[in-house]
């Protein structure tokens, strides 16, 4: 129903379309005398006149007619499922896979009645729907607390009921996810509170990364549950031969111990190590007592250099993300105080260089011409004039005072290496860097990693761009406050790995040395069974010329020696494989194509962590989920007492449906019943007029 006319003048008006209609009428029908009508006659079609004049003149001042609808909406209700291994890791497990997943069905049912319901599952990520496959290889309560934050802003939503065992062995801890959560948190407790005798590998510790001819260390923490008295042992194997073995005695109900031993690398490669624990009898579950370690052997380091010209907490930040990648030595200096040997190392940071107070000149022409990859770091103190004149294929122009803050938003088209999907989405989340206010132009082949974000626009302006001209690489990221990044990633996840990759990356790039080979095929040495594997490939013809659109194939093999065929894609210049996951192991790779009757093959290898975090805790943790529900005013429930939520739910005075009012405008004009008045009004007036003899 239309509860209100909006004109588009002033209502004082209107009165004017009937006087408008009435001099119409008078004119037409009062001062005529051709025709001669009956006075009762005239003045019905006077009248029939003076109402269509009048509606068309009303017409002119396109009159809007307003209607207001009140929306109801349910309040909304988040279930969400644990579906990560652990769940099923205990006695109960039929129960979990078989009469469980009809009781949750059932709670949510009695909630659709009053609750509008939502539902997700997580584990090592957050997916919408419920999945009771239990078969992910984590816990992450953090991320699902702050993905439900962001999905829910500004919703009416009542309350999150979450079904889990409280084991969490990914991000943050659960009470430091979120700083404000608008609604209640209800707790399904699943697993077992109760200790079972197990006998486990908890965690090693170990580098990834160990250099030829020397000896790596090695720690592995071992458990026992109520093992006491009972024996075990430990044994260390590496293709089948037993390289360490130490025999285990449990003392007590509660047994810990940090088993140390050294190995050798002694041939460069990925190896794989697979630690064991003999099982002890009644054990509940042996899954735990097996652990597999990778370790690669390198025959030496890379060497990074970074130079400042004052300090920063971006130097700490790239500093610690470069060491973190244990393939890298990194070597941080002043640049008025090095006097070392720039041959040495095989990439150098410059820092803010050169500067208004010293341009470096002659250090940074010895890096030139010694070939040396560069990666220039620009901020305030950076004297841009220099800059520009280094050729690095990014100038910057018109510089005013004031930087801008610039968000990095990434470019879809780069391909020189591949950034992961936690990374990509973490990029979103970053601070903005405090780049020089001016105009940006790149120059030759310059790749742009990252677009700079100002506000809300997304410009054309490169943040962090890569060059090679004649094999030699450059870099430059075109502002400072990169340490906010690395800090973000923290808060965010809890650790600063995507952080580090992305440093890693950038840094891999610029300090490898190119083959001169016209095919080459790239791929990470060691990915988590989580992740997706991704390869690139290019090639090229004699001219060193991009090879579009060509046939590349590729063959994987496993341990077992089953293989697998695959074909990339071509993206741009290069090509793309994306294999999807593949089980832990070690895997080689043979990638093959013919160009003009000529064969070209590359080859190599990569490995496929496991990931066991799930098994290295299986007794549930209650008081967690427990302490969750009583912090965000809800209540924790036994998978028996499950069906109870739904009449705590309605019972709450806070949960209320969403009352909306929805305004809806149409135009006057439009409205069909009014045109249909209008034509039948003529329509009289013209039977009148031919009957009475007019026309």
């Amino acid at each position: 129903m239309f509860d209100q006319i909006i004109l588009s003048a002033t209502a004082w008006l209107v009165p004017f379309c009937l006087v408008l209609g009435l001099i119409y009428a008078a004119i037409l029908y009062l001062f005529e005398r051709k025709f001669e009508f009956s006075a009762q006659r005239r003045y019905f079609m006077a009248a029939i006149r003076t109402a269509v004049v009048a509606m068309i003149s009303f017409f002119l001042f396109s009159p809007l007619l307003r209607q207001s609808n009140n929306i109801v909406s349910k309040p909304i209700v988040i279930v969400a499922q644990d579906n990560s291994s652990s769940i099923v890791a205990c006695k109960d497990s039929l129960f979990y896979k078989l009469q469980y997943p009809h009781l949750l069905n059932q709670l949510i049912s009695a909630l659709e009645k009053d609750f509008e319901v939502h539902t997700y599952s997580f584990g090592q990520q957050v997916r919408p729907g419920i999945s009771y496959s239990f078969d992910d290889k984590q816990t992450d309560i953090a991320e699902l607390m702050s993905d439900l934050n962001e999905r829910y802003v500004n919703r009416n939503v009542g309350a999150v009921i979450m079904a889990s065992d409280g084991i969490y062995n990914y991000g943050v801890h659960p009470f430091y996810a979120v700083q404000h959560v608008p609604y209640s948190y209800y707790s399904i407790a699943l697993g077992d509170t109760l200790a079972k005798r197990d006998a486990l590998i908890v965690r090693t510790n170990h580098n990834r990364i160990a250099y030829l001819g020397n000896t790596f260390p090695v720690e592995v923490a071992i458990k026992g549950l109520l093992c006491n008295g009972l024996n075990s042992r430990f044994q260390v194997l590496h293709k089948g031969i037993t390289l360490y073995s130490e025999n285990i005695r449990f003392e007590g109900n509660e047994f810990d111990k940090l088993v140390q031993f050294e190995l050798n690398a002694s041939e460069p490669g990925l190896h794989r190590y697979t630690l064991t624990l003999q099982p002890v009898n009644d054990e509940n579950t042996n899954s735990n007592n097996v652990k597999d370690i990778f370790i690669e052997v390198l025959e030496g380091k890379q060497n990074v250099l970074i130079l400042h010209s004052s300090p920063h907490p971006d130097i700490s930040a790239l500093h610690q993300a470069i060491a973190s990648h244990e393939n890298y030595e990194v070597t941080v200096s002043d640049a008025s105080q090095f006097q070392g040997n720039l041959s040495a190392y095989n990439l150098v940071i410059l820092h803010q260089m050169p500067s208004h107070r010293n341009s470096y000149r002659d250090l940074i022409k010895q890096l030139g011409d010694r070939d040396i990859p560069m990666l220039f770091i620009l901020g305030s103190t950076t004297a841009i004039e220099a800059f520009n004149t280094l050729q690095i294929g990014l100038s910057i122009t018109g510089i005013t005072g004031q930087p801008n803050e610039s968000l990095p938003v990434l470019n879809k088209s780069f391909k020189l290496f591949t950034l992961s999907q936690e990374l990509s989405d973490l990029i979103k989340t970053f601070p903005p860097l405090y780049c020089p206010a001016g105009s940006y132009k790149t120059s030759g082949p310059a790749t742009v990693l990252f677009y700079q974000q100002i506000g809300s626009q997304i410009t054309d302006m490169p943040l962090i761009i890569t060059t090679e001209m004649s094999g030699k690489k450059k870099g430059a990221i075109a502002g400072e406050g990169i340490w906010r990044w690395r800090m973000a990633n923290f808060a965010r996840n809890g650790n600063h790995r995507a952080f580090d990759m992305l440093v890693g990356k950038l840094v891999q790039y610029l300090s490898l040395r190119e083959e001169k080979s016209r095919f080459r095929v790239s791929v990470e040495n060691i990915w988590r069974e989580t992740d997706a594997i991704e390869f690139t490939a290019e090639f090229y013809n004699t001219s060193f010329e991009p090879v579009k659109d060509h046939e590349i194939e590729l063959t994987l093999t496993d341990e077992a020696g089953k293989s697998f065929q695959y074909a990339f894609s071509p993206t741009g210049n290069s090509y793309f494989l994306n294999t999807g996951l593949l089980s832990p192991g070690n895997y080689t790779y043979t990638a093959r194509t013919v160009f003009q009757q000529e064969a070209f093959n590359a080859k190599g290898a990569f490995t496929v962590l496991p990931l066991q975090a799930e098994m290295a805790s299986t007794i549930a943790d209650h008081h967690l989920l427990f302490g969750l529900a009583q912090r965000y005013g809800g209540q924790m429930v036994l998978p028996a007492e499950m069906m109870k939520l739904a009449a705590m739910l309605a019972s709450r005075d806070d949960i209320k449906p969403l009352i909306q009012r929805e305004m809806k405008y149409r135009e006057l004009i439009d409205v069909g019943w009014l045109l249909l008045a209008l034509l039948a009004l003529l329509s009289a007036e013209w039977v009148l007029r031919r009957t009475a003899g007019g026309y």
